[in-house]
């Protein structure tokens, strides 16, 4: 039996392990939490912190692994590059890729001299130029961390002080705030070939003004598919070449402007923690997860042509439902059995287990659950996001629910 080495144990990477355990894998997966979720979901849990280097290479050396992946933190991205080089093993994109995929900086300027439609910038030493109101971010954070919207000059310096310190490299971008609808737009790469697999629309909620929207919701297919397809895919793909990002996947945020152009702001070159791949995976048999372990034990993604099963506007409609909570303790969940048992239901993941703490207001860590749903229809599509979000509870240590921010379905009978 082959042996694989996971990189980080966060709760996105669990569909990683489980994935490469139905391939017939044993799987080994390390991060410095001793009670890291995904850890629990492995053959065996290693406690070795997954930015050292010379220890990760030492534990894949004396477990004698076949070879390595990372899960979807973007931080272990370089770790990942240095550990497959000193073991001889392929991994899927050089340190310097990923240093422009990791620099939300970098990667606008690449935008622009692929001539992919991007977000406006300003600087702050130039602000009678600024145009209110802007969001200002660190250049290499994730998980909406370090982010603030700003209405006005006086919130200014107090916003770059939060980005700086999200912020390893001490920078920090000040960009337009977009008031359009989110999307996102999925790629997978094979031996240089970039693929378009899917788009979705992303809905959000805000539970005070100077916080970042968390996502409700994914929609797929987007309902701006085809002004992508006029107006950027090709751009793209120009973009993904030339960076020599020839195998693996990627994501790329997405606003629609006023004239409804897409309008690309940051990548993600990895297993998006967002999970699409399982929506995608089972619409089109593309699998980004299945991709990168076969790349990491063979040094190819697939063994036949990719291409021709993508399906970036399938007849049916699909939803990643993302529920989120207020901060506190869970004490217990409710309905999960039931919505297990629905039809239309193709995966859940949820991030927390019962006892848990939920922390980091207006982050990603206020997702409690993900619940991936594919059906024939808007109507069938909303009966099943309807009852999900009947049946689904989560109460705290007073017996109180904590979700907020609940998906309006109404959406889809408006707009889809």
């Amino acid at each position: 039996m082959k042996k694989i080495l996971i990189l980080g144990a966060n709760p996105e990477t669990v569909s990683l392990v489980l994935k490469a355990k139905e391939m017939g894998l044993y799987t080994i997966v390390t991060d410095y939490d001793p009670d890291a979720y995904a850890k629990k979901y492995a053959d065996k849990a290693a406690n070795v912190n997954a930015i050292d280097v010379d220890a990760l290479v030492e534990l894949a050396k004396s477990e004698n692994v076949d070879g390595v992946v990372v899960g979807v933190a973007e931080a272990l991205l370089p770790t990942y590059c240095k550990v497959c080089e000193k073991l001889g093993m392929p991994a899927f994109s050089s340190l310097e890729s990923f240093e422009i995929m990791t620099r939300k900086d970098h990667f606008k300027d690449k935008c622009r001299e692929y001539g992919v439609p991007t977000i406006r910038e300003f600087s702050a030493d130039e602000p009678d130029s600024i145009v209110y109101p802007v969001i200002v971010k660190p250049v290499d954070g994730c998980s909406s961390k370090g982010i603030t919207v700003c209405d006005c000059s006086d919130q200014l310096k107090s916003a770059i002080d939060r980005a700086l310190e999200f912020s390893r490299s001490g920078k920090y971008l000040i960009e337009e705030y977009m008031k359009g609808d989110e999307v996102i737009s999925y790629y997978v790469m094979q031996d240089g070939n970039p693929i378009f697999v899917g788009m979705c629309d992303r809905y959000t909620y805000k539970a005070r003004k100077e916080l970042v929207q968390l996502p409700t919701s994914y929609i797929y297919p987007s309902r701006y598919i085809d002004s992508y397809l006029e107006h950027s895919d090709k751009a793209v793909k120009k973009m993904i070449k030339g960076l020599g990002l020839n195998n693996g996947s990627i994501f790329f945020q997405c606003f629609v402007d006023s004239e409804g152009i897409v309008r690309t702001y940051e990548p993600g070159f990895r297993l998006n923690g967002a999970q699409e791949h399982i929506i995608i995976s089972k619409v089109s048999g593309i699998d980004a997860k299945e991709m990168y372990i076969n790349y990491a034990l063979y040094g190819k993604v697939a063994d036949r042509d990719l291409e021709p099963l993508s399906d970036p506007k399938p007849k049916k409609i699909s939803c990643k439902l993302s529920p989120i909570v207020r901060l506190g303790t869970i004490s217990r969940f409710e309905g999960l059995d039931e919505i297990k048992a629905m039809n239309d239901v193709v995966d859940i993941r949820p991030s927390y287990n019962e006892g848990d703490t939920v922390t980091c207001e207006g982050t990603l860590k206020q997702i409690v659950c993900r619940f991936f749903i594919v059906s024939d229809n808007k109507q069938a599509l909303k009966e099943n996001i309807d009852k999900i979000q009947q049946v689904f509870k989560v109460y705290d240590e007073k017996g109180e629910n904590m979700l907020i921010g609940l998906f309006d379905t109404e959406n889809l009978e408006r707009l889809y």
